[in-house]
């Protein structure tokens, strides 16, 4: 079963679609108890993160499943106006994105380089962190295969990156700590960031 599409963006308006979307979606696919709560859960991390972009960042939101496995959607297409985006991070008070803190900030970050940059990211074969940990894709996960879409990043190679090196390096462990922590960490099965035909995709798979 396959959810509505919606457009969201850093729209107070078009969150509150994609909630009600979502809520429709897990009442008429039949999902209860924890499953249901599980998926509410990463949708409202994934429509937060939307939110929280800079500039006028628009996506389209969704959610399907195959097989028990569900996933849920955020596709936008890599059209960003890098000047309006300079000029808005100058106008923080520190002159950053002060979103970018916790895994799905970073995450958001990563997103949106990846938007900023895509040209670069679809020449993207192989690049590592700082905690040696692969951003671009040794094997394809099977959601990006359906998509026909090149992975760039992933949760669950991640945490293995920083399960190996979280003993012998301070940010490896500080990054462990902060997987700890996060809800779509604790409850999705992946996440995974990929690119093609000028859009940029990520997708949250709870099997």
């Amino acid at each position: 079963m396959k959810s509505d599409i919606i457009t969201v963006g850093n729209d107070e308006r078009l969150i509150e679609n994609a909630l009600d979307m979502c809520g429709q979606y897990i009442y008429q696919s039949g999902i209860d108890g924890k499953k249901a709560t599980h998926i509410n859960l990463l949708a409202e991390e994934v429509l937060c993160m939307a939110r929280a972009m800079v500039g006028d960042f628009s996506a389209r939101f969704w959610i399907e499943d195959e097989g028990g496995e569900y996933r849920i959607h955020l596709d936008a297409v890599a059209e960003v106006d890098k000047q309006k985006k300079k000029e808005l991070l100058a106008m923080s008070k520190s002159g950053k994105n002060i979103a970018n803190r916790g895994l799905m900030a970073k995450i958001a970050g990563f997103f949106s380089d990846c938007m900023d940059n895509y040209d670069e990211a679809m020449a993207l074969s192989s690049a590592a962190d700082n905690y040696g940990y692969s951003f671009a894709a040794g094997v394809p996960s099977s959601s990006m295969v359906t998509l026909g879409a090149a992975e760039l990043w992933s949760l669950s190679r991640y945490r293995s990156g920083v399960d190996r090196e979280k003993e012998d390096k301070e940010e490896a462990k500080e990054a462990w700590d902060e997987l700890e922590k996060s809800v779509v960490a604790n409850i999705a099965d992946d996440v995974i960031v990929g690119v093609k035909d000028n859009h940029v995709t990520l997708i949250v798979v709870k099997k």
